[in-house]
């Protein structure tokens, strides 16, 4: 039988969740920019969450490891202990990522047992099981080619790998919110509001959404490849010394796709795109009193604004310290913003669709 206890509790589980992806996602962008992504290149499925316990086996995974693509081509000068850094940080997303398991399936159980559970959510949640396989398959091929082709992983790899793990924390958000508060579940308008107004506001809300989820995805190429776009043009306000650089638009082979292959373009993508979430949330946080009454609406409008804001520092702090590599403190930490001020916004959605929410009249 479904209570407001059981809400509750359903609402703490599915916080965890968030939180561990939150976390994972971190971790990522870590193992990213450490190049630690390929360290290890065999992953044992009963015993591969030990490390290894000895000289011995130290010794066979960085031989293991030498022996791969990315240890002949790119790191053929590698030491054991500068092979164990890079280890421990792809040891630990591995085994973050396992632990989803039980922490999901656990208390699931527990709460279908309880019959705590309604028939809807069941099904809502079966997609959270779903999409937590698909990142677990995509991230294995992702590994899987870097370890037999080429000695780095893929951008393009790499961005479906994380814009899969942002739906998975949007999706996992948005039901932990009908958690805490279910009555939020379906929208009601005032009777006297128009229906262009009733579209235009939730329209807004989701056009910020979709942009940063945009955004978020060019990260992942700011940030991928063997040559990250960022260090390239270590420059700002201009894109290297000029504004549009001359080969931005430049194809190969006719083929359109080679345009995110290309540093110059997708900087361009990338800042713009920050521009543009700038005028967005600003012209929506102007206009906020005029939209809504609604004060957990108003208060994610403000926390909107501050972190699009910081956000922004935060990825010219990190353009302008790309000099060679992409610093992985303020990559991290400008990642992390990334996915809050993304938080921020689906978070705004879902208060913008409460029940009570009222269009402020005059």
């Amino acid at each position: 039988m479904t209570t407001n206890s059981s809400h509750k509790q359903i609402g703490w589980w599915l916080l965890i969740g968030v939180i561990m992806i939150f976390l994972q996602v971190m971790i990522g962008g870590i193992t990213r920019l450490t190049e630690s992504g390929l360290s290890i290149t065999k992953w044992n499925v009963v015993m591969g969450s030990l490390p290894p316990m000895n000289a011995a086996e130290w010794s066979r995974v960085y031989t293991e490891y030498m022996q791969s693509p990315q240890g002949i081509i790119v790191n053929s000068d590698m030491t054991l202990p500068d092979f164990k850094n890079i280890f421990w940080w792809e040891w630990i997303h591995r085994l973050w990522a396992r632990l989803f398991a039980p922490v999901f399936l656990l208390p699931f159980f527990y709460f279908l047992f309880r019959k705590m559970f309604d028939r809807k959510l069941i099904w809502k949640l079966s997609f959270v099981f779903v999409f937590g396989g698909m990142q677990g398959v995509l991230g294995w091929f992702m590994v899987s080619t870097g370890l037999n082709d080429v000695p780095w992983v893929s951008p393009y790899s790499l961005c479906a790998h994380l814009l899969l793990a942002v739906i998975l924390f949007g999706y996992l958000l948005w039901l932990m919110l009908a958690q805490f508060y279910p009555d939020s579940n379906f929208y009601h308008e005032p009777a006297n509001e128009s229906i262009v107004i009733k579209k235009s506001k939730k329209t807004f809300a989701k056009i910020i959404l979709a942009v940063i989820f945009i955004q978020i995805g060019f990260g992942a190429f700011m940030a991928g490849g063997l040559a990250p776009a960022a260090i390239w043009y270590p420059t700002w306000p201009k894109i290297g010394t000029a504004w549009i650089p001359e080969n931005v638009f430049t194809i190969t082979n006719q083929q359109w796709h080679t345009l995110l292959e290309s540093p110059a373009f997708v900087q361009f993508i990338h800042r713009s795109t920050a521009y543009l979430l700038l005028l967005l949330i600003g012209w929506f946080w102007l206009i906020r009193k005029s939209i809504t009454e609604n004060k957990s609406a108003l208060l994610l409008c403000n926390s909107l604004m501050v972190m699009i804001i910081i956000q922004a520092i935060l990825g010219i702090i990190t353009l302008l310290l790309s000099v060679g590599s992409v610093p992985v403190l303020w990559g991290v930490l400008h990642q992390a913003c990334g996915l809050i001020t993304f938080t921020f916004s689906v978070m705004l959605l879902y208060f913008l669709n409460q029940k009570h929410f009222n269009r402020k009249t005059n």
